[in-house]
């Protein structure tokens, strides 16, 4: 465990509380009234502090690699939901993303638009190396941003992306972010050709197909995990 520069107080403020607690005075204007995008809260959070920032605050262009770190609790609930010993792969790649959204607040990103903006996850590319397991003990993640651009009142943000376990790089790779306009994004048109790509199953092979009933046990809900 290193020191902390923001603490988990501080990245509660953010998911859940008043944005300036968490970076400071140029987002007071976010503490009521206007909405600026923000990190899942609890038990969905998967950040506990942040402890390396090579970027200026309140600059918003290319970065260094910030650190964040993450103790993973043996008994934690994703486990048990995942009916199998393994992290769930939705919780890896929310522990990866989500020191994405961090950086892109530290940067100042909602404050270039005088209207309230959606933050939105365009796509990317990754490699998982290793699974997850119970007892893994903290896990380090690093991200920096690689690109911005500006047009519109859109802003597109490219992000390089690590998590580490004992200084081994278990999951790494790459991933854009987007902030959008309630107008923005309700003048996305969506895939042009989506029903050019929609799968059309043979009779015959849909003929051959078996099907299974998963059993609906708990937990389903993470308030669930510990109900015996």
């Amino acid at each position: 465990m290193h020191e902390a520069l923001y603490d988990k107080a501080s990245i509660l403020a953010y998911s859940n509380g008043k944005p300036s607690e968490a970076f400071g005075d140029p987002y007071r204007v976010f503490d009521s009234g206007r909405v600026i995008a923000r990190l899942p809260g609890p038990p969905f959070q998967f950040m506990d502090r942040v402890t390396k920032v090579d970027a200026p605050a309140w600059e918003l262009a290319p970065t260094g690699w910030i650190e964040s770190e993450w103790d993973v609790p043996a008994d934690a609930w994703y486990f048990a939901a995942n009916r199998q010993v393994s992290m769930p792969f939705a919780v890896i790649l929310e522990a990866a993303l989500q020191p994405c959204g961090w950086l892109a607040a530290y940067c100042g990103s909602a404050l270039r638009s005088a209207v309230d903006m959606s933050f939105r996850n365009l796509g990317g590319k990754a490699i998982l190396h290793e699974e997850l397991f119970p007892g893994c003990g903290t896990i380090t993640a690093r991200v920096r941003m690689t690109k911005v651009n500006e047009a519109g009142g859109m802003i597109i943000q490219d992000y390089d992306m690590q998590l580490l376990r004992q200084g081994r790089v278990v999951y790494e790779g790459v991933t854009t972010f987007g902030f959008f306009s309630k107008k923005a994004l309700a003048q996305q048109v969506g895939i042009r050709d989506a029903g050019k790509r929609k799968l059309v199953v043979p009779d015959s092979e849909m003929r051959a197909a078996r099907g299974w009933e998963i059993a609906r046990e708990r937990p389903i809900e993470p308030d669930e995990a510990n109900v015996n």
